[in-house]
């Protein structure tokens, strides 16, 4: 075989870029609600943002299952833009909310409250200024900002240990703009 001058091809270069762990903008696109013994579960999926091509990130594979860096000659970390997670939709573990629960168990759903008012929903306030939560509904969270971050959750299924990156945390992202219904119904085209 005759080498071609200059043609070279590097180990992190022949792969598919996985999912790097870290927080992103994004949008909510669907929220979907589901009753357990009287208490409602919160799962909602969220679209991560164009605007995380500003983001800078390790350039990293998969190896054994494991993400690794890829660094330069010289041992340095090679860095990319986050471009490529533009479009990519990612689920949250859940949120829970427990109507009416006792005055012990009030802790139950400061989660959700702490959840939602991340995103920009806001409750009313009683005349003793308690906050009142009331049932988000998907037309209060669908197309609203926030940052993400994405983690690799572990669970169990049929005995095997699998993986699934989830959003654990929402936060405010102050410069995000409410998507439209036409916005968030555009395909990306990659």
């Amino acid at each position: 075989m005759k080498n071609i001058e200059g043609t070279t091809i590097g180990r992190g270069d022949t792969q598919r870029l996985p999912i790097i762990p870290g927080t992103y903008p994004a949008h909510v696109t669907d929220l979907a609600v589901a009753e357990y013994n009287g208490n409602f579960v919160y799962n909602l999926t969220f679209k991560i943002a164009p605007e995380v091509e500003k983001i800078v990130i390790d350039k990293m594979v998969v190896e054994d299952g494991e993400l690794v860096k890829v660094t330069d000659s010289e041992g340095n970390s090679q860095k990319i833009n986050a471009t490529y997670l533009s479009g990519k939709q990612f689920r949250n573990s859940g949120v829970w909310l427990t109507p009416n629960p006792e005055d012990s168990e009030k802790w139950k759903n400061r989660k959700y409250k702490h959840f939602f008012e991340s995103l920009g929903v806001i409750f009313d306030t009683d005349e003793s200024e308690n906050t009142v939560l009331g049932a988000v509904e998907e037309t209060d969270v669908r197309g609203l900002p926030c940052l993400v971050k994405i983690m690799r959750e572990e669970y169990q299924k049929d005995g095997m240990t699998k993986h699934a990156w989830k959003v654990n945390q929402v936060y405010p992202w102050q410069n995000g703009n409410k998507l439209t219904e036409q916005e968030l119904d555009v395909e990306v085209p990659f």
